[in-house]
């Protein structure tokens, strides 16, 4: 709540500060006890009030509004307390011979200058844990997303070093094995051409393997990451190599206009879409077609569908392909209905980002958002704190002014109708010509009220400034006693 950091270190400064601060109490003290000698005060012959009183309660509040400001130390705000309450049964014996009143009045003016600085302070102290506690927790955030990520760095490292490890040997030995038997000349010419092609395609997914480890160590960026060197065209030929019919049409210029980072994700989409049909549709045949529309490049393969559905697990391949287009700022919609159709649109000059495919948000943007919530819940609070009160004030401003207009309006008395009345009148005929209410104050002085008496006053019109005739009718035992005319400066 106070500011105790600011404390002097060295014991000589903490006794001057808190010496000085025992000063200022006996300060405080003097001067509130000079301002309580201002006494009663009468304004206009109508009002009077303490004005000792409220100069005490305005001159303790303002200091204790600034020592609040000031973030006064806590020991030193005691130690000046202490003494003006010391101070004030001194001054109290020297001034009343009474120490016990001057301690009491002590006890009133430290009181007002305590709420004050509470008032200031408590807020603040308020404030301060609040945003230290936001504080914390955006560093432990922090800290936890640093930690995440380190853990999938060494989960991604050691992926790679599984894969790499165990699926890499394999492909290797497939690769040997084959070159082995297609020198065999035992064999026939196609078995060993196809065993020559069994050992290429090997190599190819040993190197393409090579990729990918160094995209899950992060030795290589995924960008430029495009399946050895390969081209759009070298795929589907390869494709077809391995038995898949493959039709359609490509834009003549599909590798000039894209950048390396659309240019591979297109590769692999391709890739994708031709092994799933030769997995899940053997012998359908794939329609595609590579197209630009304005800024974008769209993708589409479309195979029919097999009628038998696939044994085994699915793999993981469309949502990884998604995840990787929607990284750069791409779609990817599948359709699977007669035809098993795959629609990719990306920019020509995609740049990935890492907020694109973010399947949720991370602690720190939710911590982000939950404190942005808070601080617009708090200015609302502060509105309302000041609101509220202020809309009290003014609806009671309106409903007292309001109040007045209608006591200044209906208790007029038109002299035609006065006029009217006259002593010896009954009081039933005379008050249907009187106003409804009577003036808000009789004029000061009035006449003297007849013995035995009830007297009424109205204004001769509407005035809410200056003082105008006021009328006064009497009554007794239900007669009118008495009707007369207060001139406005009597």
């Amino acid at each position: 709540m106070f500011d105790n950091d600011a404390l002097p270190s060295s014991r000589r400064a903490l006794t001057a500060a808190t010496v000085t601060a025992a000063l200022a109490g006996v300060a405080f003290t003097f001067a509130m006890h000079w301002l309580e000698q201002l006494g009663t005060v009468e304004i206009s012959g109508w009002a009077m009030f303490d004005a000792g009183e409220l100069a005490v309660i305005a001159a303790a509040t303002a200091t204790g509004i600034l020592i609040g400001w000031a973030k006064a130390p806590l020991p030193l705000v005691a130690a000046g307390a202490g003494t003006a309450l010391l101070a004030s049964t001194l001054l109290g014996q020297w001034t009343r011979s009474d120490p016990v009143l001057g301690f009491l009045l002590g006890v009133a003016y430290t009181s007002c200058l305590l709420l004050a600085i509470l008032a200031v302070a408590v807020p603040r102290a308020r404030r301060s844990h609040v945003r230290r506690g936001w504080d914390l927790a955006f560093a432990e955030a922090r800290e936890h997303e640093v930690r995440v990520e380190q853990a999938v760095t060494r989960e991604r490292e050691a992926m790679a070093g599984e894969i790499h490890d165990g699926l890499g040997h394999r492909l290797t030995l497939i690769a040997v094995q084959a070159s082995r038997l297609s020198l065999d000349e035992t064999l026939p010419d196609r078995a060993r051409a196809e065993l020559q092609r069994i050992r290429e395609n090997a190599a190819a997914a040993s190197e393409e393997l090579g990729e990918t480890v160094a995209l899950l160590s992060e030795r290589q960026s995924g960008a430029t990451a495009s399946l050895s060197g390969l081209g759009i065209g070298d795929v589907i030929e390869r494709a077809r190599a391995s038995g898949v019919t493959v039709h359609g049409t490509i834009a003549p210029e599909a590798a000039d206009r894209t950048n390396d980072h659309t240019h591979a994700a297109l590769m692999r989409a391709l890739q994708e879409g031709l092994t799933n049909a030769a997995k899940h549709a053997p012998g359908a045949a794939v329609h595609l077609a590579i197209d630009f529309v304005g800024d974008e490049v769209v993708l589409e393969m479309r195979n029919a569908t097999s009628p038998v559905p696939p044994s085994g697990r699915g793999g993981h391949g469309i949502v990884a392909l998604r995840h990787r287009i929607e990284i750069l700022g791409g779609t990817l919609d599948v359709a699977s209905n007669e035809d098993f159709t795959v629609t990719v649109r990306l920019p020509r000059a995609a740049v990935p980002s890492t907020t694109a495919a973010d399947f949720g948000p991370s602690r720190l943007h939710v911590l982000t958002e939950e404190a942005a919530d808070a601080e617009r819940r708090r200015r609302r609070v502060n509105r309302q704190t000041w609101l509220a009160p202020l809309g009290v004030l003014a609806v009671l401003v309106l409903v007292a002014t309001g109040y007045s207009v209608y006591n200044s309006v209906a208790s007029v008395l038109p002299p035609e109708r006065f006029a009217a009345i006259e002593v010896g009148d009954s009081r039933s005929e005379t008050e249907r010509l009187l106003p409804p209410t009577d003036m808000p104050d009789s004029p000061s002085p009035a006449l003297p009220e007849p013995p035995g008496a009830t007297c009424h006053f109205y204004e001769a019109s509407v005035s809410f400034a200056e003082r105008v005739d006021v009328y006064r009718i009497c009554f007794a035992d239900d007669r009118v006693v008495a009707a007369d005319t207060i001139p406005s400066d009597g």
